[in-house]
C-alpha cells in the first residue's frame, strides 16, 4: 500500500449584488428599511426589498438585484445620494438587556472616534493558514473604509487572536478580547466547534457575536448571535439539489469529522438527499483531528464497495485532513466528484494542494462559498485589488484577503445600521429582523431567525490555473 502523502497545508480559516447603482456603489439595508452605503457608512434615502424566491439572486454584472430591509420597498436603480446624512436612522428605543433590545446601553469598545472588533480564527491547529496573508487581509477592508471616514464618523480597529482550532482555547481568547481588549463585538473566523463555544460564551456576557454559518444546534437560542452566511444544514439542502441537477449523479456519500456540531449538517444532508432521490451509499465519520495516516486510510475506503461506489462525496472536515483523504482515494484509483459546503475547502491554497496530491481531481471538485471566485473579483468589487495594492504594495495578493474583505464589508454595513448611537443593544436591535446586502456576500435576512444566509456562490477546481485553481462557477444561487 502507498504511504500517505504528507502535505503541508497553509490556509486561512477565515474565510470567513451590485444593485442598480453605478459601478462600485453597493448598498446595504439598515434600520427601518434605510439603505446604507458600506463604503462610506452613510444612510441613504429609500428602502430595500427582501430577496425573493427563485433559483438565484443574480443581476447585471454578477451582482444581486434583490435584498434590503424586510418589509421595505423596492431598491431603485438610481445613484443619487440626495438627503444622505451620516448617523441618520439611529437605534430604536427599548430595553437595556445585554442580549437584546435597543436604546441606551453598553458602549464598551466604542468611543467618539473608534469601534474595536475582536476576531478569532485557527492560525495554528488542524487548519493553519499563512500568517502574512491574514495580517495583510484582516483589516484590509476596514482600513479602506477608515480612509473614507469610517462608519458614521468612527474608524474600525481589529484585534485578532489565534484560537488554535481548539474550543477551550477559543473561549480563553474570546474572554481575553472582551475583558482585556474591551472589544465591542466578537467575530468567529472559522472552525465550527470554536464558533459554537465562543458564541455561547459571548451570550453570557452580552457581547454581539457574528460568524460564518456553521451549525444550528447550540446557536438557535442565542439572542446575541448572527450568521453571516447559510448554515451547513441549509447548504446541505442546496447541495443535494446541486448533486442531482448540476452534477447529475444518483449515488452519493458523506465523510465528516466526528463532532456533535456536525450532527445537524449530517442529518440535514441525508434528509435532503432522500428528498431529491439520491442514494447515500457511503457515510463515514472520522476523528476531526485525524492524523495523515488515518485520513489517508479513510480516503482509501471511499470506493471499497466496487459495485456500489459513490459518484459524488461531500467532505465536511478540516481541509488539511480532506487533502489526505483525496490522496488516499486516488491511491486506490478512486476519483469521485468532491462537492460540499463553504468555505475553506474552496480556498485556492487548498486547491493547489489538492492538485498536487491528485491532479485528476481537476474539474471534479465543486464547493459552495460565501464569496465569488477570486478570478472574478473585479466584477463584484474593483476596490478590493486597488486597496490591496495601495496598502500592501510588496505583498502577494490571494483569495484569503478577498474572503476577509467580503466578510468585513458585510459586517461594516451591519455596524453602520444603528447610526451614530452605537451600543451593543442598538446593534443587536438594528440587525435583528432586517436584511443586508453588499454585492459580494449573498444578502442576509434576519426576519425569521439569526440564521440569515439566503444563497451561495459556487467555485470549481481547475488545476490548469495556478493563479486561481478555484474558479467562479455560479453566483447568488438559492436553488438548483
Amino acid at each position: 500500500m502507498k504511504k500517505p502523502v504528507v502535505i503541508a497545508l497553509v490556509l486561512a480559516g477565515m474565510i470567513l449584488a451590485a444593485c442598480g447603482q453605478k459601478a462600485g456603489v453597493h448598498l446595504a439595508s439598515g434600520r427601518n428599511g434605510q439603505l446604507v452605503n458600506p463604503d462610506t457608512g452613510e444612510v441613504i434615502g429609500g428602502s430595500g426589498s427582501a430577496a425573493g424566491a427563485g433559483g438565484d439572486l443574480s443581476g447585471a454584472g454578477g451582482g444581486a438585484a434583490a435584498g434590503g430591509a424586510a418589509g421595505g420597498g423596492t431598491a431603485a436603480g438610481g445613484t443619487s445620494k440626495a438627503g444622505a446624512a451620516k448617523g441618520a436612522g439611529g437605534a430604536t428605543g427599548g430595553g437595556s438587556s445585554a442580549a437584546g433590545g435597543g436604546g441606551a446601553g453598553d458602549t464598551t469598545g466604542v468611543t467618539d472616534s473608534e469601534i474595536v472588533v475582536g476576531l478569532h480564527a485557527p492560525v495554528t491547529g488542524a487548519a493553519p493558514f499563512p500568517t502574512t496573508s491574514f495580517q495583510d487581509g484582516k483589516d484590509l477592508y476596514f482600513n479602506y473604509l477608515n480612509s473614507k471616514g469610517g462608519i458614521n464618523g468612527r474608524k474600525v480597529r481589529v484585534v485578532f487572536e489565534d484560537d488554535g482550532y481548539n474550543p477551550s482555547q477559543a473561549v480563553s481568547k474570546c474572554k481575553k478580547m472582551v475583558e482585556q481588549d474591551h472589544v465591542f463585538m466578537l467575530v468567529g473566523g472559522g472552525g465550527t466547534d470554536q464558533i459554537v463555544a465562543c458564541s455561547q460564551y459571548a451570550a453570557t456576557v452580552g457581547v454581539p457575536y457574528l460568524a460564518e454559518g456553521v451549525s444550528e444546534q447550540g446557536l438557535n437560542t442565542l439572542q446575541n448571535y448572527f450568521a453571516l452566511s447559510m448554515t451547513y444544514k441549509a447548504q446541505g439542502s442546496l447541495l443535494a439539489q446541486y448533486m442531482k441537477n448540476v452534477l447529475h449523479v444518483t449515488k452519493v456519500g458523506m465523510l465528516r469529522g466526528n463532532t456533535a456540531n456536525f450532527d445537524d449538517a449530517h442529518t440535514g444532508f441525508l434528509q435532503a438527499a432522500a428528498a431529491n432521490g439520491l442514494q447515500v451509499v457511503f457515510d463515514k465519520s472520522i476523528d476531526k483531528n485525524a492524523d495523515a495516516q488515518t485520513a489517508f486510510a479513510a480516503g482509501g475506503s471511499v470506493c471499497s464497495n466496487a459495485t456500489n461506489k459513490p459518484e459524488a462525496v461531500y467532505p465536511l472536515i478540516a481541509p488539511s485532513i480532506w487533502i489526505q483523504i483525496v490522496a488516499g482515494a486516488s491511491a486506490q484509483a478512486c476519483n469521485p466528484i468532491w462537492s460540499g459546503v463553504g468555505l475553506t475547502e474552496g480556498l485556492n491554497t487548498v486547491g493547489t494542494a489538492i492538485c498536487g496530491a491528485s491532479p485528476q481531481t481537476s474539474g471534479r471538485a465543486h464547493f459552495f462559498s460565501p464569496f465569488p471566485g477570486w478570478n472574478v473579483t473585479d466584477q463584484f468589487d474593483p476596490a478590493y485589488r486597488q486597496a490591496f495594492a495601495q496598502q500592501h504594495p510588496s505583498s502577494k495578493i490571494d483569495d484569503i484577503s478577498w474572503a476577509l474583505w467580503a466578510a468585513e464589508k458585510l459586517l461594516g454595513s451591519q455596524l453602520a445600521a444603528p447610526g451614530r448611537n452605537l451600543t451593543r443593544q442598538s446593534f443587536i436591535s438594528a440587525v435583528n429582523g432586517h436584511s443586508f446586502q453588499t454585492g459580494i456576500y449573498p444578502p442576509v435576512n434576519y426576519a425569521g431567525s439569526r440564521f440569515g444566509g439566503t444563497a451561495v456562490h459556487v467555485v470549481k477546481l481547475n488545476c490548469g490555473d495556478t493563479n486561481s485553481p478555484y474558479e467562479n462557477e455560479a453566483n447568488f444561487k438559492t436553488g438548483f
